[in-house]
C-alpha cells in the first residue's frame, strides 16, 4: 500500500473589501475558561471590607462553584435528561497568608494543608467528588483566623488566592483551560465576540456618571466578574491574551459610559498588543437601541436629552464618535478594514437602522465613511413550540422560512441586508448574535421537548438552514451564533454545546463545521477511530497510533491555518513525536491512501 503526504488546508475568512463576505462567529461565555476557578466567582460573604484588588480585608466565606442544574435548588431539574457536567476532581490550591478553611457542600473535602513559613504561603487541596449524584458541584469555603503576613493581627484576611482546575498544578501559570481553548477551536469560527464576558448588559453607571480607564478590571483582581465598584468582566489583558491564542477576529462592545481617554487608551492598548492580523469589530455597548434595556437604555436616552436629540440619533451619534476616536490612534486608512465599527439594529423593527443611517448622513456625512456594517440577530422561534422536539424542530424550520420569504413580516431578513447595501457599506448587514430563541424567558411550559429539541439531529438541520439558505445565500455578512456553550434550562439552550469539555455533545458543532467549510470529520469520532493521539493535550511527547491494519505511514502535521510544519515517515504500530519544539496550540495529523483520505482528530499542544 502506497502513501502519501496531503496538506490540510483550513481557510481563514477574511472580509472583502469591495463587498462583504460570509462568515460564521461565535460569542464566547466564562464556562470553562480559567483554570483559577477563582476567577469565575465574586460570591464573598461576611467580609467587612475589601483591597483595592477585591481580596477581603477580613475573615469571610466564599460561594466556590454551584455546577446545580437549573433549578436543582427548588426540588426539581429542567433539563429531562438530567445532565450534568463532571467537575470532580482535584482542585490545588494556595494563598498568600494563613487561615482555618472548612468547607461544605455536595461530597466535598479539604486536605494535604501545608504552611510555607519563609514564603508566607499555604497550599491545600479541594477534592470534589459526588458526580454524577444530587447536588454535585456544590462547593463553599470558609476562611476563619485569616492573617495576611505574620506580622498581622488575625481576622486580616488573605491575598492571592488560586483553585485551579483539576489536571491543572498551583504552579502553572496557563490562564485559559485545554479544554476550553479545544471548545473554542472546535470550528474555524472567524471571530470571537466578547459581549457575554465583558458583562455589558449589566455594566453601566447611571448617568451621567463615566467609565474611566483606572476603573477597569485588571489581571491582579481577585475575580474576573464584577466586584469592588468595577462592573465590567473579563480585564482587557485576558481578551487581547485569548485572542491571540485563537489568532482570529474579534468582535468587542465598548460601555457607552467609556470616556474618550478610556476608548483612546484602549485603541492604543490594542494596537501594542494585540496581534497584527486580528481584525476587530467594535460595537456601541449592546442593544442600546432598545429603550427598556435594563442599563443602557435609560443611560443613552439620558445622554441624548442632554445632546438635544433622540434616542436612536444618540446611539448613532455614539457609533461615530467610536469610530473618529479609533481613527485617531490606527489611522483614518484603518476604518472599514482593520477596525470595523457595527452599528447594531433591531431585528423585528428595521426602522431603528434607517433612523440611526439618516441622522448620521445628515450630521458627519456619508456612513460609509464611518461604519463598517449594519447588525441584525438572526434568532428564530418555532411554530409548533407546544409539540414533541421533531414538531418543535419542524416549527422552527417554518419560522426560519418565513423570515426568509415573508416580505411583509417584520422579521424579514432581507429589509436588513438590502438596506445596507443601499447604503454602500462595506460590511453589510452582519448578525451579532442568533439561534434557537427557545425555551427563554423562564416559562415551563412544554419545557422538556424544549429542551430535548436541541439535541436533535434536525437541530443541525434547523442551524444550517438559519446561516446557509437564510443567510449566506441572502449575501448576508459575519453571523456571531450565540453563544458557544450553556446551560439547557427554562431560560434558554443558547450553546452550541451544554458541557465545555465535550464540543459534540450534540448535533450543533458539527453543523458549525458543514457551514463553515472546515472538513466536517475534525473531531468526528469515526475518524478518532483511524489515528489515535494521546495524550492530549500534550506538553512534552504526543504518541501516534495507526489502525492495526496499516503498518506504515508518512503523516502530515499541519497547525490550525493549515500550514505544513513536517511531514513523518514510520513503520510500525505507533510512533512517538516530540512535541517540546512546537509552540502552543491546535495541530492536525492526515493520511491518504490511494483510495480514501484518512484525517486524524486534532490535539493540543500547551507546554506548562
Amino acid at each position: 500500500m502506497k502513501f502519501f503526504v496531503v496538506i490540510v488546508l483550513l481557510f481563514a475568512f477574511e472580509s472583502d473589501l469591495c463587498s462583504q463576505t460570509f462568515s460564521l462567529g461565535v460569542n464566547l461565555d466564562n464556562n470553562g475558561a480559567f483554570v483559577n476557578m477563582m476567577k469565575h466567582t465574586n460570591r464573598f460573604q461576611k467580609a467587612v471590607g475589601y483591597d483595592n484588588s477585591g481580596y477581603p480585608t477580613s475573615d469571610f466565606d466564599l460561594v466556590l462553584m454551584d455546577a446545580r442544574p437549573v433549578a436543582e435548588w427548588a426540588g426539581q431539574i429542567d433539563d429531562p435528561e438530567g445532565y450534568r457536567v463532571d467537575v470532580s476532581g482535584q482542585y490545588k490550591s494556595s494563598f498568600t497568608g494563613q487561615a482555618n478553611i472548612t468547607v461544605s457542600g455536595t461530597a466535598v473535602t479539604v486536605e494535604n494543608k501545608t504552611y510555607d513559613s519563609q514564603s508566607n504561603t499555604t497550599f491545600f487541596t479541594i477534592v470534589v467528588g459526588g458526580y454524577p449524584n444530587a447536588n454535585h458541584g456544590l462547593v463553599f469555603l470558609s476562611f476563619t483566623n485569616t492573617r495576611r503576613t505574620p506580622a498581622d493581627e488575625l481576622n486580616t484576611g488573605i491575598t492571592n488566592i488560586k483553585i485551579h482546575r483539576p489536571g491543572y498544578e498551583v504552579s502553572t501559570d496557563k490562564i485559559f483551560t485545554d479544554e476550553f481553548i479545544r471548545l473554542c477551536t472546535a470550528a474555524d469560527f472567524s471571530c470571537y465576540r466578547f459581549y457575554n464576558v465583558q458583562n455589558i448588559w449589566q455594566g453601566e453607571p447611571v448617568f451621567p456618571a463615566v467609565t474611566s480607564w483606572n476603573m477597569r478590571k485588571l489581571p491582579s483582581d481577585v475575580t474576573q466578574q464584577p466586584i469592588n465598584g468595577k462592573k465590567d468582566g473579563w480585564c482587557w489583558e485576558y481578551i487581547i491574551e485569548l485572542a491571540n491564542i485563537l489568532k482570529k477576529d474579534i468582535w468587542i462592545n465598548i460601555h457607552i459610559s467609556c470616556d474618550s481617554v478610556y476608548v483612546t487608551t484602549l485603541a492604543n492598548f490594542l494596537k501594542e498588543r494585540l496581534n497584527h492580523s486580528i481584525n476587530i469589530y467594535v460595537e456601541n455597548s449592546n442593544e442600546v437601541w432598545s429603550p427598556t434595556h435594563e442599563t443602557e437604555g435609560p443611560y443613552n436616552n439620558a445622554q441624548a436629552k442632554q445632546y438635544g436629540i433622540t434616542f436612536d440619533e444618540n446611539y448613532a451619534r455614539r457609533s461615530v464618535e467610536l469610530s473618529r476616536w479609533f481613527a485617531n490612534v490606527y489611522g483614518e486608512n484603518a476604518i472599514n478594514s482593520k477596525i470595523r465599527v457595527v452599528l447594531a439594529g433591531q431585528h423585528a423593527y428595521n426602522g431603528r437602522s434607517d433612523n440611526h443611517l439618516n441622522y448620521i448622513n445628515k450630521t458627519f456625512g456619508e456612513p460609509k465613511k464611518y461604519i463598517y456594517a449594519t447588525s441584525t440577530a438572526l434568532y428564530f422561534q418555532s411554530a409548533q413550540a407546544n409539540g414533541n422536539p421533531d414538531e418543535i424542530n419542524n416549527g422552527m424550520i417554518t419560522d426560519i422560512q418565513g423570515q426568509m420569504e415573508n416580505k411583509s413580516a417584520s422579521t424579514y431578513r432581507l429589509n436588513h441586508i438590502d438596506k445596507a447595501k443601499k447604503w454602500g457599506l462595506i460590511g453589510g448587514c452582519t448578525s451579532y448574535e442568533g439561534g434557537p430563541h427557545l425555551p427563554s424567558g423562564g416559562g415551563n411550559n412544554n419545557l422538556a421537548n424544549q429542551i430535548l429539541s436541541h439535541r436533535t439531529e434536525k437541530m443541525g438541520d434547523v442551524t444550517r438552514l438559519n446561516y446557509e439558505e437564510g443567510w449566506k445565500e441572502l449575501n448576508g455578512g459575519l453571523a456571531m451564533y450565540f453563544t458557544l456553550v450553556s446551560g439547557y434550562n427554562r431560560y434558554g439552550c443558547w450553546g452550541i454545546t451544554d458541557d465545555y469539555t465535550k464540543p459534540e455533545r450534540n448535533y450543533k458543532m458539527k453543523a458549525m463545521r458543514d457551514i463553515i467549510g472546515t472538513p466536517s470529520d475534525i473531531g468526528n469520532e469515526e475518524f478518532i477511530k483511524e489515528i489515535k493521539v494521546f495524550p492530549n493535550p500534550t506538553n512534552n511527547n504526543i504518541t501516534i497510533q495507526l489502525p492495526l491494519s496499516v503498518k506504515e505511514a508518512v503523516l502530515q502535521l499541519t497547525d490550525i491555518m493549515g500550514r505544513s510544519i513536517s511531514g513523518i515517515r514510520f513503520s510500525g504500530d505507533t510512533y512517538t513525536l516530540p512535541t517540546s519544539g512546537l509552540s502552543d496550540g491546535v495541530y492536525f495529523l492526515q493520511y491518504k491512501t490511494k483510495d480514501l483520505v484518512k484525517k486524524a482528530t486534532m490535539f493540543t499542544v500547551q507546554h506548562y
